[in-house]
C-alpha cells in the first residue's frame, strides 16, 4: 500500500494527514502558532513558524502512522491567499507576513479603487481590498521604504513552505489570482498592475499547474520530517479550492458553505462569473472555476465571545469536565428561534463579502432586560448564520444553478450551529465522513504523482458522505424575517461604523 501526506498551512495552525490510496485516513497530527497584533487592524505571522510547524506536523503524522517511510508516493502542501513572505536575493524573509485579515493597508486599497479601480477589477474580477497582496505591497513601498528596496522575491503561503522543502521557486494560478497582480483574462502575470506599485514583473514566481511536480523533498528536510529524501512534492494549491476537491466538489453546480475561523459559501461553475461582491479563481480541476463569497468573522467570533464575555462559563465547564463550546451551546439550546430579537452583526474585523468594507463594525441590537448570556450566545450563532447568507445570495445571483450543498468547518461540529445555518438558508446539507484541507492535499498528491488517473477517480476513492440535514420550514420563515431586519440594519449604521472606525485610528 502506497501513502499519500497532505499538508495544510491554515490561519492559525498547521494540520498534516497521511493517506492511504485507497482514501483511508492512516493518521493526522495539528499544530498551533501564533498571530501576532501588534497594532488595532494589523495581524501578523511569522513564516518560520509555518515552516517548522509542517516539519513538526508532518514528522508526528508520520510516527502515529507507522508507515514505511519509503511508501510514501507524494506530498502536497496548501494554506491561505494572499498572505505573503516577502524575500530578498538570497531567500531570507525581510519582515513578519501580512495577514489576510490585516486592515493597514486600507487607505491605500480606497486609493487604488477609486484611481484604478476599474482596471483592477477588469483584469482580477475583483475590486482592490486590504486583504489582498497588491494594496499590502503598496502600504509596504510607502511605509517601510528599506525593506522594499530589498525585496525581490514574494511566496504565498503553501508555496513559501513548499520553498523550503524543495528549494524551488513556484505557484499555481489560484495563488497567482490571490495576490491581485494576475491578469486572468490574459492569463499570466500583469505588467499594468505591477507598474501600479512600482514592481518588477521578474520578482514574481513562476507559474505551474497545481498538479504538477514542483521537485523531490530535500534530503535535510526529510531528515526533520522523518521521511525518506527525494518524495515528490506538488506544486500544490490555496486551501479554499484544495478543500473543494477533498469533499469532492470538481463539478458545476456543488455549493460548498463552511462554518470555519472566518466563513464561505463557495460554488463551482463552468465559467468564470466576475462580481464587485466575490472573489473569481480558477479550480485545480481544468475547465473548472471556482467562486468564493466570504465573511471575515466565523467561528472566530465564538472565540472571541469566549475570551471576552464567558470568564465564569470557561470555569464551569473546567468543573464539568466538558468543552466550553459545549456548555455553550447548552446555553443557546434554550433560547427559541430569533434569540428573542435580539440580533448581532459580527463585522469584528470589518467585513468581505457583500460589502467588501473594512470599516464596518458589529454590534448587537435589540437588548432588553430579559436578555442574558445564553440569548447573546444564540444570537451570535445566528448572526454568522445570516452573514453566511448574505454570502450565498451572491452565489445564487451570479447565474450558475446550485445542484448541491455541503456543510463543512471546524464550527460545524456544533449540531446546534449546523441546524440553525440550514434553517437560516433554507437548504439540505450534506455533511462528508473526512472535511479536512490537508485531505484534499494528500488526494491532489495523488493525481499529481499518478496514484490517481484523474481528478474523477481520486474523488470516487477518497470521499464519502457522512450524513444529512434538512431545514425547519417554519424556522427558515421567522429567520428571514430576522435576516431582513439585519440587512437593514447594517446599511443604517454603516456611516455609524465609518466614524467609529476612523475615530479608533486617530
Amino acid at each position: 500500500m502506497e501513502y499519500l501526506i497532505g499538508v495544510d498551512v491554515g490561519s492559525s495552525n498547521c494540520k498534516a494527514m497521511v493517506v492511504r490510496a485507497d482514501g483511508e485516513v492512516a493518521a493526522a497530527h495539528t499544530l498551533p502558532y501564533t498571530t501576532h497584533y501588534p497594532q488595532p487592524g494589523w495581524a501578523e505571522q511569522d513564516a518560520e513558524d509555518w515552516y517548522r510547524v509542517a516539519c513538526q506536523s508532518v514528522k508526528a503524522c508520520v510516527e502515529a502512522s507507522g508507515i514505511d517511510p519509503l511508501k510514501v508516493a507524494g506530498i502536497s502542501i496548501d494554506g491561505p491567499a494572499h498572505n505573503v513572505a516577502i524575500m530578498d536575493d538570497y531567500g531570507n524573509v525581510l519582515r513578519p507576513i501580512i495577514h489576510w485579515s490585516d486592515l493597514r493597508s486600507t487607505p491605500q486599497s480606497e486609493r487604488l479603487k477609486a484611481r484604478y479601480g476599474d482596471v483592477i477589477f477588469s483584469s482580477t474580477y475583483t475590486p482592490a481590498n486590504p486583504s489582498w497582496t497588491l494594496t499590502q505591497l503598496m502600504w509596504l513601498q510607502e511605509n517601510e521604504p528599506d525593506t522594499w528596496t530589498k525585496a525581490r522575491r514574494f511566496l504565498v503561503t503553501k508555496d513559501y513552505v513548499r520553498y523550503r522543502f524543495t528549494g524551488t521557486y513556484q505557484t499555481d494560478i489560484y495563488d497567482a489570482i490571490g495576490t491581485q497582480l494576475y491578469d486572468i483574462p490574459g492569463d499570466r502575470w500583469s505588467h499594468e498592475l505591477c507598474d501600479l506599485i512600482g514592481l518588477d514583473i521578474d520578482w514574481l514566481p513562476p507559474i505551474a499547474p497545481a498538479s504538477s511536480i514542483s521537485g523531490g523533498l530535500l534530503p535535510e528536510v526529510a531528515a526533520v520530517c522523518g521521511l525518506a529524501g527525494g518524495i515528490p512534492v506538488a506544486v500544490g494549491s490555496g486551501d479554499s479550492v484544495v478543500e473543494a476537491l477533498g469533499i469532492g466538489a470538481i463539478q458545476p453546480g456543488q455549493c460548498i458553505v463552511k462554518l470555519g475561523t472566518a466563513a464561505n459559501v463557495n460554488l463551482v461553475t463552468d465559467r468564470p462569473y466576475p462580481s464587485f461582491q466575490a472573489m473569481t479563481y480558477r479550480h485545480v480541476v481544468p475547465d473548472r472555476w471556482f467562486t468564493i463569497t466570504a465573511t471575515n468573522s466565523g467561528a472566530v467570533t465564538m472565540r472571541w465571545f469566549r475570551d471576552t464575555f464567558c470568564r465564569f462559563e470557561v470555569q464551569q465547564a473546567k468543573q464539568q469536565g466538558i468543552s466550553i463550546y459545549e456548555l455553550i451551546n447548552r446555553l443557546a439550546e434554550d433560547v427559541p428561534a430569533g434569540a428573542q430579537g435580539l440580533i448581532f452583526h459580527p463585522y469584528l474585523m470589518g467585513e468581505r463579502s457583500p460589502y467588501w468594507d473594512p470599516r464596518l463594525r458589529g454590534d448587537f441590537i435589540g437588548i432588553s432586560q430579559q436578555h442574558g448570556t445564553h440569548h447573546f450566545t444564540r444570537a451570535i450563532l445566528e448572526g454568522v448564520a445570516y452573514s453566511i447568507r448574505d454570502c450565498l445570495n451572491v452565489v445564487e445571483s451570479l447565474g450558475q444553478p446550485i445542484a448541491t450543498y455541503c456543510l463543512i468547518g471546524g464550527g460545524a461540529r456544533s449540531h446546534l450551529w449546523c441546524q440553525i445555518l440550514c434553517d437560516v438558508l433554507g437548504q439540505p446539507f450534506a455533511r462528508p465522513a473526512v472535511e479536512d484541507t490537508a485531505f484534499g492535499a494528500a488526494m491532489l498528491a495523488g493525481v499529481a504523482t499518478g496514484i490517481f488517473a484523474d481528478w474523477h477517480e481520486a474523488v470516487t476513492t477518497c470521499v464519502r458522505i457522512q450524513a444529512k440535514l434538512e431545514p425547519d420550514s417554519a424556522a427558515h420563515e421567522l429567520y428571514t424575517e430576522y435576516f431582513e431586519i439585519y440587512r437593514a440594519v447594517t446599511d443604517a449604521l454603516r456611516a455609524h461604523s465609518h466614524r467609529l472606525a476612523q475615530m479608533n485610528r486617530q
